[in-house]
C-alpha cells in the first residue's frame, strides 16, 4: 500500500544557505512523521530521495519533491514517486510474505513431520534386519 504526497521544501529557503540539504532531509522526515502520526525512528528515507535533494549540492535543493510512502513491516519508507527502489522493495516484501507463509505451513503440520520420522525409522530398521539376515546366511555357508 503506497500513498503519494508532494512535500514542500519552500520553508527551508528562509534559513541560511549553509546545510540546507540536511535540513531538507529533516523536513521530509518531519512531514511524514506529522502526516502519518509516527515517531522519527519509524521513518526511513530512500537513497533516491536523498540523492535528489543533494543533486545540486548543499545549497541547491528543490522547492518541492514528489514522494510515495510505503509501509513495510514496522517502518514507513519514503521513495521517489516513480523510483526504482519502490518497485524493488515491493518485490522483496512479496517474496518475504511468501516465505513466511511457507514457513507457517511447515509449522502447522507437526503430524507430517512425525510421520516422516516414523517412516524413516522403519526403513532403517528394515535395512539393519536385512543386513543381519545376510550376515547369518554367509556364516552358515
Amino acid at each position: 500500500m503506497t500513498e503519494s504526497y508532494t512535500i514542500p521544501l519552500k520553508q527551508i529557503f528562509n534559513k541560511p544557505k549553509r546545510g540546507r540539504a540536511k535540513k531538507a532531509i529533516r523536513a521530509v522526515k518531519e512531514f511524514v512523521k506529522k502526516h502519518k502520526r509516527l515517531e522519527e525512528k519509524d521513518v526511513a528515507v530512500s537513497k533516491e530521495v536523498n540523492e535528489k535533494i543533494w543533486a545540486n549540492g548543499m545549497f541547491g535543493i528543490p522547492r518541492k519533491i514528489e514522494v510515495e510512502l510505503s509501509k513495510i513491516e514496522d517502518k514507513t519508507f519514503v521513495f521517489l514517486k516513480e523510483g526504482k527502489e519502490l518497485k524493488e522493495m515491493e518485490k522483496q516484501a512479496k517474496e518475504n510474505k511468501k516465505d513466511k507463509k511457507e514457513a507457517k505451513k511447515e509449522e502447522k503440520d507437526p503430524e507430517k513431520e512425525k510421520e516422516k520420522a516414523r517412516k524413516l525409522k522403519e526403513k532403517r530398521q528394515k535395512e539393519s534386519d536385512a543386513e543381519k539376515a545376510e550376515f547369518k546366511r554367509k556364516q552358515k555357508e
